[in-house]
């Protein structure tokens, strides 16, 4: 569904239910748009704490077309209000929060004037060129996901792709605590498994390792050769290369600094250029193997950690 956004809309301020969390939340963000359209400068803040008191009810949100709009306007208002107080990257933020909370649902630019038009613009571009990654929740428990406030297909066999960058994510099940938390999906993509409830983690179905075996059964990455021989070769290597020079440096002169040509002092010179070059070329072939094994090995132990680990935990409610 595509929505055209204007930055004035109609704000329904009557007092919410005692004791409803959530339509205090959306009445918040809608006295929250009131300070920040007649007061620019003050009602950041206010506007700020608003939507994030609203990121705290996302089942219902989620729920709630209207809510999502009006939160959506409330993110433009914002970063409409940033910009003009001369804080661009603040008001990029903003606008990245809103493309991303959106979701499929498209966006028109050309109700929001020149300079937020462009501002957003320029954003969707950056958006669709950062990349994306596909996140899977592994559910041992019958289990709903949000992701930033919008119903997920997380849950599913295929999983949500999803942009990368930050994002909250809400999960609940049958039986068990609800899971809030901040991730940030960074490897293009990649597929990302979380599991819930945690506790699944340590007996995971065995059709979902089959599934993701770089995030299952895989065994471990072997070394080349033994860590302290790539580094040892590195060392010892690299020592025989400034031994080498230094031979190779003293080549033709006279011990002790003396002057060549004054045979008393000088009887004979040094005769090493052929040592030097010697241990210049070994020193250089062992440092170099040994660099090139420990460069190889830690960069697959690296990416098997990425792999392992590109699930990076942000905040933990």
């Amino acid at each position: 569904m595509t929505f055209g956004l204007t930055l004035s809309i109609a704000l329904f301020l009557a007092s919410p239910p005692e004791g409803d969390g959530y339509r205090q939340a959306v009445a918040a963000v809608e006295q929250g748009m009131l300070a920040i359209n007649t007061d620019p400068g003050g009602g950041v803040e206010t506007l700020r704490a608003a939507l994030a008191g609203l990121h705290e009810h996302a089942p219902r949100l989620a729920a709630d077309p209207d809510a999502l709009e009006l939160r959506t306007l409330a993110e433009l208002a914002l970063a409409r209000a940033l910009l003009a107080g001369g804080d661009r990257q603040a008001a990029a933020a903003a606008v990245d929060g809103a493309l991303e909370g959106l979701g499929a649902t498209a966006l028109s630019v050309d109700q929001l004037g020149p300079s937020l038009g462009a501002l957003v613009a320029e954003r969707q571009q950056a958006l669709a060129g950062r990349g994306s990654a596909r996140l899977r929740v592994a559910c041992a428990v019958p289990c709903r996901v949000y992701v930033d406030e919008r119903t997920s297909t997380a849950a599913e066999a295929e999983g949500a792709n999803l942009p990368l960058g930050e994002h909250r994510v809400w999960i609940e099940g049958e039986g068990a605590a609800p899971l809030r938390t901040k991730l940030t999906l960074a490897d293009a993509d990649a597929t990302l498994t979380l599991a819930y409830p945690e506790a699944a983690a340590i007996a995971p179905d065995p059709q979902l390792i089959d599934a993701t075996p770089e995030l299952g059964r895989a065994g471990p990455v072997k070394r080349v050769a033994p860590r302290w021989a790539e580094v040892g070769s590195l060392v010892v290597g690299s020592a025989a290369v400034i031994a080498g020079a230094v031979l190779w440096a003293l080549d033709s002169k006279c011990p002790r600094a003396a002057d060549p040509n004054d045979v008393a002092a000088c009887p004979q010179l040094y005769d090493t250029r052929t040592a030097g070059i010697a241990l210049v070329s070994a020193g250089s072939a062992t440092a170099l193997l040994g660099g090139v094994m420990l460069a190889v090995d830690e960069a697959r132990l690296g990416d098997r950690r990425g792999h392992q680990l590109a699930l990076t935990w942000t905040t933990r409610f």
